[in-house]
């Protein structure tokens, strides 16, 4: 099969990426008028994030057997059904309806995106696309924030319209400029044992020994924390600085653009030159000490400012961590991107959950716990060294 041309790939990523994070900075807004307790923007997260971790394995596999670009045009155009879903609810139930329905596609393209960045170039150069990828991610989330963050000055619905007609246009875009990545083959093999979760945990896989288990336990605790941060901050800028949505969207468009520079500059080289197991053990522990810091920052100037440099460490692990999942497997990247990224999506739940029940609490409650769980991911980040 002729390899395809990546620049349609990425910026279609870029766009995906960029729609699917523009209700984010208008989120509390959104919430906030619908009267909603605190917890609530936990919960709703939640939810999605449940369905996610169920059917991230299965949409890795669907993948894997069928097409990585259909599959990864379907999940978009279901999820922005399920933003419209979101935009019309007006009761606590119907947002939790709403947000498991988005989480059980949003994963699909999580997953598929991932998986058709390696096909498209082979293991030999698949840690310098994860880090391309993770830089498009970055660019992405930070031009997702900044565009739905202006927009929701405006008003809540004009964000979230604009995100349904950009998910709808980029899942039809891939569609038409792209195809299957050079080195995919169809997998043989049954579906529906993906449906469970837990099914490739329980069977002998590339993820079996000790090692990737530690591996899988970073993945989560680390996803754990910069979910259930990541909450708490865009609610604890509305909450306690009463930063208008915009003012949400400009500070994460400043951090990706740092994200964007660093990935594609030292990130590039930190794979390249060393075992990702090193670097990810320095971001960890800068990332604890951080929001150590912002415990005792109480300035709005302040506390931006530490939380941006917090951000540079959020935005650097993950193409760390992706290069390692998939140096794990020389085939079926879909099924190995869909463990990796239900992982994940524990994480998220678990995450999210505690953010909205934490902040409930106390505002600064979630920041230490956070502090605490990745100073836990930078010890296991060392035993996997020391098992090297």
């Amino acid at each position: 099969m002729k390899k395809p041309t990546l620049a349609p790939f990425y910026m279609l990523m870029f766009t995906e990426v960029m729609a699917a994070n523009m209700v984010h900075p208008v989120t509390p807004s959104f919430l906030t008028a619908l009267g909603m307790p605190d917890q609530m923007f936990g919960v709703a997260f939640a939810a999605m994030s449940l369905t996610n971790f169920w059917l991230c394995p299965f949409w890795g596999r669907v993948g894997d057997l069928y097409s990585r670009v259909k599959t990864m045009s379907l999940t978009i155009v279901l999820y922005a059904v399920g933003q419209f879903l979101f935009l019309r609810s007006t009761t606590a139930w119907q947002i939790l309806l709403a947000r498991l329905f988005s989480g059980a596609f949003s994963g699909g393209t999580t997953v598929c995106l991932m998986a058709y960045g390696a096909d498209a170039v082979g293991e030999e150069h698949c840690g310098r696309q994860m880090a391309i990828c993770a830089a498009m991610t970055s660019a992405g989330t930070a031009a997702g924030y900044l565009v739905g963050g202006v927009l929701g000055d405006i008003s809540v619905e004009t964000a979230f319209l604009w995100q349904i007609a950009l998910l709808v246009l980029s899942a039809l875009g891939m569609l038409l400029f792209l195809k299957d990545g050079a080195c995919y083959h169809r997998s043989s093999g049954g579906l529906l044992a993906s449906l469970d979760p837990l099914c490739p945990f329980r069977r002998q896989s590339v993820f079996s020994s000790s090692a990737a288990v530690v591996f899988l336990l970073s993945v989560f605790l680390a996803c754990f924390a910069s979910t259930a941060y990541d909450n708490a901050f865009n609610y604890y800028l509305k909450a306690q600085f009463h930063f208008p949505p915009s003012y949400n969207g400009c500070i994460y468009a400043a951090v990706g653009i740092v994200g964007l520079a660093f990935n594609m500059t030292a990130g590039l080289e930190l794979q390249r030159r060393t075992n990702c197991l090193t670097p990810l053990i320095v971001l960890f522990f800068v990332a604890f000490l951080t929001l150590v810091a912002s415990l005792f920052t109480h300035s709005a100037v302040a506390y931006v400012c530490v939380n941006m440099l917090f951000y540079l460490c959020n935005s650097t692990y993950l193409p760390l961590q992706q290069a390692l999942a998939m140096r794990q497997c020389r085939a079926e990247h879909g099924t190995v991107s869909g463990i990796f990224s239900s992982i994940r999506a524990m994480g998220m739940v678990t995450g999210s959950l505690s953010a909205g029940f934490l902040y409930a609490r106390a505002p600064l409650l979630p920041m230490g716990v956070c502090a605490v769980l990745f100073l836990l991911t930078a010890l296991c980040t060392w035993v996997n060294l020391r098992k090297l």
